[in-house]
């Protein structure tokens, strides 16, 4: 009597997600993907341009998702498209408010694409499922995990470029009692930073954070208030600036490098593992 086989696990399509996101996916080289990255395009980008990062790194062991943002950008600022759902030009210098709401997106992500979709309907754990944003599309996927239905959770990890939590965006609220909170920051720079507080304690979100920005990014100055703001939600947070000025994509091995060491650490792997075996816990 011959052996039966696993039934093969269903993986995501493009038509189990909103369409305003026209989502772009990848499958890793063995078509059976762990753990689930999606990826945010920048402020003016689009999901046909960006997807192609993913597709490069082709990471074994994740499906790739890349998203197209789902408000176009107001003329004569186009064509491309942004995550803000009420982008703002500073009108004294002309130049896009950097903290433009995300709060629409932000909800949209975390409710019909991570928890109805990747949770819901596909069955990956929540720290199976990773976030890598570009910018505006860096702090969506910073905002992305303080939402409601997402927060009591944690998640694999976020790869965040050049990206900062809005202060559109509402934090969790303190709650009273005592707490001791320790965090290790690690990168080309490491340091270990250890606070003990009495009174109000934070609650801090426990999902892997990865900062990376260039030298003259607002996250490097001194007493960053972004990058405060961030750890102040964030219970592991790791920053690592370039030697490069700006808060562009990484280009060579250098700059890629704390990304990949990154992931080793927190994508979850299932070879040498065989089809047939049942996780327990």
């Amino acid at each position: 009597m011959p052996t039966q086989q696993p039934s093969p696990t269903p993986t995501p399509t493009p038509i189990d997600f909103p369409a305003s996101l026209k989502p772009i996916i990848h499958l890793p080289p063995n078509n059976k993907p762990t753990n689930a990255i999606v990826f945010f395009p920048g402020l003016g980008d689009t999901a046909d341009n960006f997807a192609s990062f993913p597709r490069a790194l082709n990471l074994p062991d994740a499906l790739t998702i890349t998203l197209n943002p789902p408000y176009p950008l107001p003329f004569p600022l186009g064509p491309g498209a942004q995550w803000s759902e009420d982008l703002q030009v500073d009108t004294s210098t002309g130049n896009l408010d950097a903290d433009s709401p995300l709060t629409k997106a932000a909800e949209l992500i975390a409710k019909d694409v991570i928890q109805e979709v990747l949770l819901d309907k596909f069955g990956f754990r929540p720290d199976h499922v990773h976030l890598f944003g570009f910018g505006q599309g860096g702090s969506l996927a910073l905002s992305v995990p303080l939402h409601p239905s997402l927060s009591p959770l944690t998640l694999g990890g976020i790869v965040s470029i050049g990206g900062s939590l809005p202060l559109s965006m509402p934090l969790p609220s303190a709650s009273t009692g005592t707490g001791t909170n320790t965090g290790t920051n690690t990168g080309t720079n490491t340091g270990t930073n250890t606070g003990t507080g009495t009174g109000k304690s934070t609650f801090k979100n426990k999902t892997p954070i990865l900062l990376l920005s260039g030298s003259k990014s607002p996250l490097a100055s001194v007493d960053s208030s972004p990058l405060k703001r961030i750890k102040s939600v964030y219970e592991f947070v790791t920053y690592h600036r370039w030697k490069k000025a700006d808060d562009s994509m990484p280009k060579n091995r250098e700059e890629v490098l704390p990304m990949m060491q990154f992931w080793a650490r927190t994508l979850r792997s299932r070879r040498g593992v065989p089809d047939d075996a049942v996780e327990i816990g």
